[in-house]
């Protein structure tokens, strides 16, 4: 990593408490960026950015991606410095197993609000004139929209969605000089993933020929996207997920 350098760039994650952004978000401390870490637990983000190199560099703003009000004061607060984004990942989420027959609005609204409108919303401020400086945008999917488990059609419908949003908003951000991609892992030691139904996460995770991932290799994927090395890729759904297609 050392050929990239994001020193006096600004990123912003968004599920930064934990798994895969906990780890891009020490990542890029290291590689010189300024970290706004957001999550709804304030507590945890505040034990992340301990963790960060130069902590007093960075910031912690608790925010809920369900509340599309809200975020507009969130951006303010990220750049009340006077210091514009260079870069969003958004690696929040819901993963629920979740049968047909027991399937009701209450958890449609709760999964899209969060993995879905939630994405699309922060995308919208991010693109705006003045909480940006170009950048690039990155967004976590998961291989479960590509290879269909039982009771995960609301995780997967929401994160096939995200991808088809990358697509079509790459023609979008271009001329403003954004970049936007996502990342589809596979199984990932997160806490996240964890909450999955074990069976079923044992059963994603033999298939990949390279076995069951670390956030850090996810991290460092993101982070390669975020960076300068990557500037010929936009509008692209990118596998990373220990070689599943292989199967």
């Amino acid at each position: 990593m050392r050929f990239i350098d994001f020193s006096d760039r600004k990123i912003m994650v968004i599920g930064a408490s934990s798994g895969v952004g906990e780890k891009t978000s020490i990542l890029l401390s290291q590689l010189g960026a300024k970290v706004v870490l957001a999550s709804r637990n304030i507590e945890k983000l505040e034990m992340v950015k301990a963790r960060l190199l130069n902590p007093d560099k960075h910031v912690a703003i608790s925010y809920d991606v369900r509340d599309v009000e809200s975020g507009k004061d969130f951006f303010d607060q990220a750049v009340v410095d006077g210091h514009k984004l260079s870069g969003l990942v958004y690696c929040t989420g819901i993963a629920k197993a979740i049968p047909l027959r027991v399937m009701s609005y209450t958890e449609y609204s709760d999964i899209f609000s969060v993995n879905y409108y939630g994405f699309v919303n922060v995308v919208n401020l991010f693109a705006k004139k003045k909480y940006n400086a170009g950048g690039s945008i990155v967004a976590v999917s998961a291989v479960n929209a590509h290879y269909p488990q039982k009771c995960m059609t609301l995780y997967a419908s929401s994160k096939l969605a995200v991808e088809a949003a990358v697509r079509t908003l790459s023609l979008e951000l271009a001329d403003q000089g954004i970049r936007i991609n996502s990342v589809i892992p596979g199984a990932v030691d997160t806490p996240m993933t964890k909450e999955v139904n074990a069976l079923m996460l044992e059963s994603i995770a033999s298939k990949q020929l390279l076995g069951m991932q670390k956030p850090e290799q996810i991290a460092d994927f993101i982070v390669y996207l975020l960076s300068d090395r990557a500037n010929a890729i936009t509008g692209r759904n990118l596998f990373s997920d220990g070689g599943m297609l292989g199967q």
